[in-house]
């Protein structure tokens, strides 16, 4: 039968399903729905604002890691003080 067709069978079948056991009218589900929908936006909002409001800071950190891991990776490339990454001759 094929994947595609099955799947659109599967999609077909569950929706009819789906209708003659749904638990309340049409409208009522679209509303909920508009209110779900409504929600995830102010969500979002929220989200976006409170990752412009922390950018900065996670910009700043992300160069201060970066510094330090450039800082410990000359001193385990020899170009130091320290044996950190020097592995024992074998």
């Amino acid at each position: 039968m094929g994947y595609p067709r099955g799947f659109v069978h599967g999609a077909v079948i569950g929706t009819v399903i789906g209708l003659c056991i749904a638990p309340q009218t049409g409208d009522r589900t679209r509303a909920q729905l508009r209110q779900g929908v409504k929600a995830a936006r102010e969500g979002a909002e929220v989200t976006a604002r409170a990752l412009k409001r922390v950018a900065p800071v996670a910009s700043y950190a992300v160069e201060r890691v970066r510094h330090h891991s450039d800082s410990e990776s000359s001193v385990a490339h020899g170009n130091g003080t320290g044996t950190v990454g020097v592995s024992p001759s074998v």
